[in-house]
């Protein structure tokens, strides 16, 4: 449990990621987890495209950015400094580069202890020609657990990650396949009762009312017009009064 824990927080939340300064490139390797056995050893590279570094770090991350050795490169041969507690526990192994090439340079550690459990990273330094200010360019680090068992470790958390993995997946696999039976048993519940709205029509206009006709005198009933009555074609002036011609 404490590997695990261990790789958790040291390779997820503070693995410092590769940095590249204009056309410098750092890189480290291992760049990954490692596990070891107690008194183990443990190798790492460092390398650079730096024509002229000035000096190399290397360091320990959680006991705050601990110098563990510097190589300083000025004035030709190198000028190695150790910690004391790494002083009978490291061994520097560094090339001659040629033009063009890397400069690399390897750091063994030896008899590590479950104290020695870290992320161990680079840290090349060199002037900028251009403001003539030095600065630093990191190598992506080396997460180191100690443990009693060592590599066992890690196939068994290799294992158990993978199981993980696969539970997660199975877990959302099913809580997908769950959503989409529920929107699809809405949307059949939404089509079944759905009503689709009528087109709006305005209401027609009132239709105009026809006004009695006036009841003429001695009339009981009012009388229409009869279409064949002219009553201009009549020549006789005689009134014959109500009961017409006897």
């Amino acid at each position: 449990m404490k590997a695990k824990w261990w790789s958790c927080v040291l390779g997820l939340l503070c693995m410092p990621a590769e940095v590249i300064l204009k056309s410098y490139t750092a890189s480290q390797s291992p760049s990954s987890i490692s596990y070891v056995r107690v008194n183990s050893s443990m190798e790492i590279e460092c390398s650079s495209n730096l024509e002229k570094p000035i000096g190399l770090s290397f360091k320990r991350h959680f006991l705050g950015d601990e110098q563990i050795l510097y190589l300083f490169y000025g004035n030709g041969a190198g000028k190695l400094t150790k910690k004391a507690t790494f002083k009978e526990r490291i061994d520097v192994t560094q090339n001659q580069p040629k033009t063009g090439d890397h400069r690399k340079v390897r750091i063994k550690l030896f008899q590590l202890g479950r104290n020695d459990t870290d992320l161990y990273y680079c840290s090349w330094t060199y002037m900028n020609e251009t403001n003539y200010v030095e600065l630093s360019l990191e190598s992506n680090g080396t997460v180191i657990i100690v443990s009693e068992h060592g590599p066992e470790i890690k196939g068994s958390d290799h294992a158990l990650e993978m199981t993980l993995i696969y539970s997660s997946i199975a877990a959302f696999t099913f809580i997908l396949i769950v959503i989409i039976g529920i929107m699809t048993v809405r949307c059949r519940r939404f089509k079944k009762d759905f009503t689709p709205d009528r087109p709006y029509a305005p209401p027609l206009p009132p239709r105009p009312s026809r006004a009695p006709r006036p009841i003429q005198p001695g009339n009981i009933y009012p009388q229409e017009p009869n279409p064949y009555h002219c009553p201009y074609m009549m020549t006789s002036t005689n009134d014959y009064g109500i009961w017409g011609n006897q």
